[in-house]
C-alpha cells in the first residue's frame, strides 16, 4: 500500500467561494503556506449537493480559470467532489455547469436509493466513469458499514488504478469505521490522506492526527 501524498500535500478541502468552508480561496492559500503545505486542491461540492443544501452562490466558478496565487509558492489546483445520484449511477460532475480535470468520486445524502445498495453504487460508478475519476471518496463511513465489501471495492479500484481516500475529518468526528479502515490499509494499492477541511484549524491539524493514527496502527509511512 502506497500513500500518494505522504508529504505536504492536501487534495480535499472546501472554500467559502463555492461551498461550505468558513474562509475564501485566497485566505486558504495564505494560511496553507503558514502550515507548510506545498500543494493543495480546492475540492468543492458538486452543484447537485450545493442545490440540495441551499448553499448560496457567492462566486462565479469560471473565474477560477483566471485565478493565480499572488501570495506564496503553494501550488493550487481545483477539483470537484462528484456526487453519485441514483441507481443508474448517474453522477453530478460540475459546479455551475463547469467541469474540471480532477475529480473525487463521492457519495452524500442526496442519492436516491436504499443504503443497502452502496456497494453497487461505488462499483458501477467506478466501472462507468473511471476514466474521469482521480480518487475514491472515503468509503469507510459507519453509515454504510454493513453494506460495504471493502476487499472487493479495493480490488475494483486497484484494477482501474484508482486510489482510495482516508478522510481525516471523518476520523476526528468518529464517522469512520475502524474495521473498514484496516481493510482499506490491507487491500488498497494506493491511498490519499486528505483533511476534508472546512476550517483553517482543520487544515492545520487533521492530517497530523491521521498520520499519528496510522503510526499507531503500525503502518509504515
Amino acid at each position: 500500500m502506497i500513500i500518494v501524498n505522504p508529504g505536504n500535500q492536501d487534495f480535499h478541502m472546501h472554500s467559502l467561494n463555492f461551498s461550505d468552508w468558513l474562509a475564501t480561496i485566497d485566505e486558504i492559500v495564505k494560511f496553507a503556506w503558514e502550515v507548510w503545505l506545498e500543494k493543495i486542491a480546492i475540492t468543492d461540492h458538486s452543484q447537485a449537493l450545493l442545490d440540495d443544501k441551499w448553499f448560496a452562490k457567492k462566486s462565479l466558478r469560471r473565474i477560477c480559470n483566471r485565478w493565480r496565487n499572488v501570495y506564496n509558492n503553494v501550488e493550487v489546483i481545483f477539483w470537484v467532489e462528484w456526487d453519485i445520484l441514483n441507481e443508474q449511477w448517474d453522477i453530478c460532475i460540475d459546479i455551475q455547469w463547469v467541469e474540471w480535470d480532477f475529480n473525487i468520486l463521492s457519495l452524500h445524502g442526496i442519492y436516491d436509493w436504499d443504503i443497502q445498495n452502496i456497494q453497487l453504487a461505488y462499483e458501477n460508478s467506478i466501472i462507468r466513469h473511471h476514466e474521469k475519476i482521480d480518487l475514491i471518496w472515503h468509503p469507510c463511513i459507519k453509515k454504510g458499514l454493513w453494506y460495504v465489501d471493502m476487499k472487493r471495492l479495493c480490488r475494483i479500484a486497484n484494477e482501474y488504478n484508482l486510489p482510495l481516500e482516508f478522510d481525516c475529518a471523518y476520523l476526528v468526528s468518529w464517522k469512520n469505521s475502524e474495521e473498514l479502515i484496516k481493510q482499506m490499509l490491507e487491500y488498497a494499492d494506493r491511498i490519499y490522506v486528505n483533511s476534508d477541511a472546512h476550517t483553517l484549524y482543520e487544515l492545520k491539524e487533521y492530517r497530523k492526527i491521521w498520520f499519528q493514527y496510522l503510526k499507531d496502527l503500525w503502518v509504515k509511512i
